[in-house]
């Protein structure tokens, strides 16, 4: 059934209309033949500017499409339900302890379970206790194999092992949670609507990782801009598309995971496990009001770890299995799961192209399009603006999960558009190396429980301090970049951002886990001398060139100035002839 009553779909539908007018109303006009100066450079921005406004247009048909699941017919009544946890050794069992609570409160009869790799003698006491079943592969090496399947130290292979005695044999559906996610009482019951429809293998739901998003930037950096993904856009792949299985959480019938062959590959067996589902004949639905909490990364430190697991991840099974799999799979699905695959190195390959943009600008004294920045922001914003617009709408629809995610925010912004790429980028150039060289990566299970004691490690923020500082080095380094004098502004702003950013970083970890300064004096120092350096040197360029850039981005607003400029004439120590100096002197000029 739709996810939006009829009002909401005719609001919808005019604010798509909306968005499609602006769109046309941009690209109508940047492609004008005299808005080409040097073919290359226009073709590296339009390819830049196509993914900036037309990738929208995959979320946006998507949520058009959106349907949930009816709550009229449920699974038959002598259904066998199981819900099961899985542990890793370095997960306390505190933080365990807690989903199962919430398992063995759901309003809906079932079996639970936990998957432990090696259950201590005080967790058997307590899952005896609370009538918790225990499946483990300790001492299995067929359950500890060194690839897929049934993979050692991978969520994969310790399922693999309850579904193989257990699973198969003795439920129709399961639930399977990790070990952090605390389900709501009625969790199970929603997971289960849409196996009413017999057609369906598997039950995706919204993975909300908030539980420590009031300690944590980093949770909530990843939890704003995904409120979208885990709510209007899986729903809109429920309408003939295929959601994507979360690992956090997700269901199966058993008998469609069986005939798959099991749990998929690879770290991001979530997105693997969708697709050999789909392959294999079943359909997926989204169930966006089953609904449970799980804990974010409780550092940046995890957080860009886990985007370079991902991203490499899911570039291993594009290169691996998807050929395997992308024949069985109908021309719309196969087109999604190669989107998605393709999602993390085409979103880090456009952001080092924006990276580079304005350093490449500065140093050829080129621009990219022969068109003024007033121009350009006067056609470019409404579509920008209009998107905005649509998220917001959604929101106030109840549509994003979680409901309370910000449409814009700190966080989300540093995270998705400066913070993130390069990891992503990292994780990618990482899956296509060890895919040529036949190489071998484990996986780091991101900790569970208590926080670090000690600094951020120097690896997680000194690419942000490189990246800062090379896109300040342009701005200090060419004197006289001819057309281009406008990307000294946007070359600096940049260098700033990426200095912010290595700032935050520091700054929040020292807050959020109250690291105690004493004892890490030296290393402390090392890393605010680094964070300085990451400032000091974009503020060095906005210094020498910020009012030259302003001034050229000024160019073809009609009257408006915000920095004037003056002409060296002649006479000692005023320079040479033809030098100009530029004033901060906001006003409105009247032509004569």
């Amino acid at each position: 059934m739709p996810v939006l009553s009829p009002a909401q779909q005719w609001i919808l539908r005019a604010g798509l209309a909306f968005w499609f007018v602006t769109l046309g109303f941009f690209w109508v006009w940047w492609l004008k033949p005299e808005h080409i100066e040097h073919i290359g450079p226009f073709t590296f921005a339009t390819l830049v500017l196509a993914w900036l406004t037309l990738m929208p247009m995959y979320f946006l048909l998507n949520v058009h499409a959106s349907r949930k699941p009816s709550k009229l017919y449920s699974v038959p009544k002598r259904s066998r339900v199981a819900m099961v946890v899985t542990k890793a050794p370095s997960e306390p069992f505190a933080v365990v302890a807690r989903t199962l609570e919430a398992m063995l409160a759901q309003d809906y009869p079932h079996d639970t379970w936990l998957a432990d790799e090696d259950p201590s003698e005080d967790t058997i006491a307590w899952c005896n206790a609370h009538g918790v079943l225990i499946s483990t592969r300790r001492g299995r090496e067929d359950y500890h194999r060194k690839t897929w399947p049934r993979r050692t130290r991978c969520k994969e292979g310790n399922l693999a092992f309850f579904y193989d005695h257990y699973g198969y044999e003795r439920y129709d559906f399961v639930a399977q949670m990790d070990a952090d996610h605390v389900p709501t009482p009625t969790y199970l019951r929603e997971i289960l609507y849409p196996f009413a429809d017999p057609r369906v293998g598997y039950v995706s739901a919204p993975s909300i990782c908030d539980n420590n998003a009031a300690e944590s930037w980093s949770a909530r950096g990843r939890l704003f801009p995904e409120g979208m993904f885990h709510g209007p856009l899986q729903s809109g792949h429920t309408g003939g598309g295929a959601p994507l299985c979360i690992g956090s959480h997700y269901a199966v019938r058993t008998r469609a995971l069986k005939q798959a062959g099991g749990l998929g590959p690879e770290l991001a067996e979530d997105h693997s496990t969708s697709m050999l589902i789909n392959a294999a004949g079943w359909r997926g639905v989204h169930a966006m009001d089953a609904i449970a909490h799980g804990d974010g990364p409780q550092t940046f430190a995890d957080l860009v770890t886990q985007e370079f697991q991902w991203s490499r991840s899911l570039m291993t099974i594009l290169l691996e299995y998807s050929p395997t799999y992308f024949p069985k799979l109908s021309p719309r699905l196969r087109f999604q799961f190669l989107f998605c695959q393709l999602w993390y190195p085409l979103f880090a390959v456009f952001a080092l192209l924006m990276y580079a943009m304005p350093m490449y600008a500065l140093f050829t004294g080129r621009n990219f399009a022969n068109v003024m920045y007033a121009d350009f922001l006067f056609y470019y914003l409404p579509n920008a603006g209009a998107l905005v617009g649509l998220v917001m709408m959604l929101k106030a629809f109840g549509l994003s999960r979680p409901m309370t995610a910000k449409t814009i925010s700190w966080e989300g912004t540093l995270f998705l558009f400066f913070a993130r790429w390069p990891w992503v980028l990292a994780g990618t150039v990482s899956s296509l190396r060890d895919y040529l060289t036949k190489s071998f990566v484990d996986f780091r299970v991101t900790p569970k429980g208590s926080g670090p004691k000690s600094l951020i490690p120097l690896r997680a923020f000194f690419p942000y301090v490189v990246l800062a500082i090379g896109a300040a080095l342009p701005v200090l380094l060419v004197d006289h970049p001819f057309d281009a004098t406008g990307f000294y502004w946007f070359a600096a702003l940049n260098a700033f951002l990426y200095g912010l950013l290595v700032l935050v970083i520091v700054v929040r970890h020292v807050i959020e886990n109250s690291i105690p300064l004493r004892a890490n004096v030296t290393k402390l120092a090392l890393q605010a001398s680094l964070a300085m350096l990451a400032l000091v040197v974009p503020a060095m360029g906005f210094y020498d060139r910020g009012m030259e850039g302003v001034y050229g981005l000024q160019q073809g607003a009609g009257g408006l100035r915000i920095v004037r400029v003056a002409y060296v004439v002649s006479g000692a120590g005023q320079g040479n002839i033809g030098t100009r100096n530029f004033y901060f002197d906001p006003g409105w000029e009247t032509r004569r």
